[in-house]
């Protein structure tokens, strides 16, 4: 990895507050010093609390940390959830994400993308590789697995985190989306998540909203504390029903192909 990234003299880091861009910068920052940073796009599209733990972890890596302000639903593919939502949204990002390289001095852009990455759908890699961005754990053949542990002994924030991903997500292929429609799942998934539950996805289906968590925790959603409270939040953000996915948490259960 070290070998890889001494090809470059000053780097721009991709960062979401993620494990695999975490210890992406981690590994950075001790090679390059001042001559790295983090770029962090904040937008509607984040799921709560994510900002605050990127600006966590930079001020806590003593790594510079650029933020910039980002808008989704300026692109139609976003607004009409289109198959090409991603890829249209990665597109911009890293458009923006190389004019701010290029104030910065940097000569590349990193993300922390890895080779688990590959077995899902993600457009979004497509315009990685279209627009120059490199992948340090994706060409050394790192998987989640190796990302996960290797944090785990350098205790870094977050190694056992569950994962996040765009808040548009939780919705099907060709939703007319709107900036509320993304923070009333937010809202669900927080509190979930407060209480202890993780990873979990609010899918959206009209009326109902589809939860996903891991089957071990299935059993304590149904406490009636927090079945009550939890049913009372759902009520009052417009869903009429709420139903429980048998299968569990999955990742991408709302792709095309499934």
């Amino acid at each position: 990895m070290r070998a890889l990234l001494r090809t470059w003299r000053r780097v721009l880091v991709l960062f979401s507050g993620g494990i695999d861009s975490t210890l992406l910068l981690k590994i950075v920052a001790d090679l390059f010093g001042e001559n790295s940073a983090a770029l962090t796009f904040e937008g509607p599209h984040r799921p709560t609390g994510e900002t605050l733990e990127a600006r966590k972890i930079t001020r806590l890596l003593g790594v510079r940390h650029l933020t910039e302000d980002f808008d989704p639903f300026g692109l139609p593919d976003f607004r009409e959830n289109t198959p090409e939502r991603c890829y249209a949204c990665k597109c911009e990002m890293y458009r923006r994400g190389w004019e701010i390289a290029s104030k910065f001095e940097a000569e590349v852009l990193l993300d922390g993308t890895n080779l688990d990455d590959l077995n899902d759908t993600r457009p979004g890699l497509k315009a990685a590789q279209e627009m120059g961005v490199r992948s340090p754990f994706l060409k050394i053949g790192w998987r989640k697995a190796d990302i996960r542990e290797l944090s785990r002994v350098w205790q870094l924030p977050g190694w056992d985190r569950p994962p996040q991903s765009c808040l548009a997500t939780r919705f099907p292929a060709y939703t007319h989306l709107q900036s509320q429609d993304l923070q009333k799942v937010d809202q669900v998934e927080t509190f979930l998540g407060d209480k202890g539950f993780g990873p979990v996805r609010c899918r959206v289906h009209g009326d109902l909203v589809r939860l996903e968590l891991p089957l071990k925790q299935r059993f304590r959603l149904l406490e009636p504390e927090t079945l009550t409270a939890l049913n009372l939040m759902i009520r009052e953000q417009g869903w009429r029903y709420a139903t429980l996915d048998l299968r569990g948490y999955q990742t991408g259960s709302m792709n095309l192909k499934e």
